[in-house]
């Protein structure tokens, strides 16, 4: 009989694991520098950022497909292993193709593979603890930047670009390979010590598969919730220098320190959520951030000093980690662990989508309107709008049960 794991030291093992792939929140520190070395326009080197999001949005699908088929720890073996080889190889990109190939493509496949089934194993292993691990999990990969762009800005004052990314590649496959190896579902029907499930909560063994869950209109809106709710803090990821810059009037240096602000707040909105949404349920949680996130978008709209920008970047990040924490929790409460790791993972498909439509939408209406005001405006709809269907979403729980 195998031995059960320490479920604290498989979390934090996934952690490890998460934060690897949080890296790639750092990647406006080494894209400058990058341009520079290749010879290219700084757009088309950051077409690869661009072509690694779309494939994490079409590779977590298949991720949690290929996790009810080998398991957490083969899929996240290799999905670290990939993921540390695509940094490293783009050390030797000599060419945008290349560059593609490796960061964009192998390194896509490699998160896609790896984040959804590390979280959706994380809330797998503590069925009396969902949303706090779901926090940690998601958290860690919101906090990476925090390291490894200060990481990244130590090694360009020493090295070029590229010998920068073979030795943050190396670093990223040492510690999956340190950690890997202990990860792994838990045992069909397995639960703490101590813990009884109430009487609404699936049982551990219990659960709808991906083709069942898509008969049920709760899915639907589960995954329309993610979308609009994924709205908001993409948008401002993905413009948050400029909208400094501009929205402010922050310098250059100034603006620099936004990725760090993002992530402290984004950290925290994810642990705080997720073990808050073990108390007050996940619906609720999901429903009041989403409402404080639409508030502070009509602020930010209205906001013209650093401090108040500050403020608002920090709640705006505290509600898009909130939001990430509490899902994978809140499909496995609403469809059932045991395919948890196929169904989630097309929800979170959401989430991909928001991560185009969110920034392409505040670049056209800024084009448009010389101002970001209204792609604040356009996040706050979105905010109420995923507020609304996540209110539906639980009036149909409550029939269901």
């Amino acid at each position: 009989m195998k031995k059960e794991k320490n479920r604290w030291l498989v979390l934090f093992c996934i952690c490890c694991n998460t934060f690897c792939l949080g890296g790639v929140y750092a990647w406006s520190a080494f894209s400058g520098e990058l341009a520079v070395q290749m010879g290219c326009e700084y757009s088309q080197v950051t077409v690869a950022y661009s072509v690694m999001l779309m494939t994490i949005a079409a590779m977590g699908l298949v991720g949690g497909m290929l996790l009810q088929k080998y398991g957490a720890k083969k899929l996240i073996r290799i999905a670290g292993i990939m993921w540390g080889l695509g940094w490293l190889l783009t050390g030797f990109a000599q060419n945008l193709v290349m560059l593609y190939a490796t960061f964009g493509l192998l390194a896509g496949c490699a998160s896609g593979f790896g984040y959804t089934p590390g979280v959706v194993t994380a809330v797998s292993w503590f069925p009396d603890k969902k949303g706090f691990a779901s926090g940690m999990a998601v958290g860690v990969c919101g906090m990476a930047s925090l390291i490894v762009a200060p990481l990244a800005n130590a090694l360009l004052t020493k090295f070029d670009a590229l010998t920068a990314f073979k030795i943050v590649g190396g670093i990223f496959l040492v510690i999956s390979l340190a950690t890997s190896w202990y990860i792994d579902s838990p045992a069909p029907g397995w639960v703490p010590e101590g813990y009884t499930p109430s009487a609404t909560a699936p049982a551990a063994t219990d659960g709808k598969t991906w083709r069942e869950m898509l008969r049920d209109p709760r899915a639907y809106l589960l995954w329309a919730t993610m979308l609009f709710a994924s709205v908001a803090g993409l948008t401002l990821i993905g413009h948050a220098s400029k909208i400094g810059q501009e929205v402010a009037g922050i310098t250059a240096a100034q603006a620099a320190m936004l990725v760090g602000i993002m992530a402290v707040g984004n950290f925290g909105g994810r642990l705080a959520m997720g073990s808050l949404s073990d108390v007050v349920g996940r619906h609720t949680i999901i429903m009041g951030v989403m409402v404080i996130c639409a508030l502070d978008m009509v602020f930010l709209a209205n906001t013209n000093s650093f401090i108040s920008f500050v403020i608002a970047i920090v709640i705006a990040g505290a509600c898009f980690g909130g939001v990430l924490a509490t899902f994978s929790a809140l499909s496995s409460d609403t469809f059932g662990p045991k395919y948890n790791g196929i169904n989630y993972s097309i929800i979170f498909t959401g989430y991909g989508i928001a991560s185009i439509v969110g920034p392409n939408v505040a670049t056209s209406i800024r084009s448009s309107s010389g101002s970001y005001s209204g792609a604040f405006i356009f996040a706050a709809v979105c905010s109420l709008l995923a507020a609304f269907l996540c209110f539906l979403a639980k009036r149909l729980d409550k029939k269901a049960i």
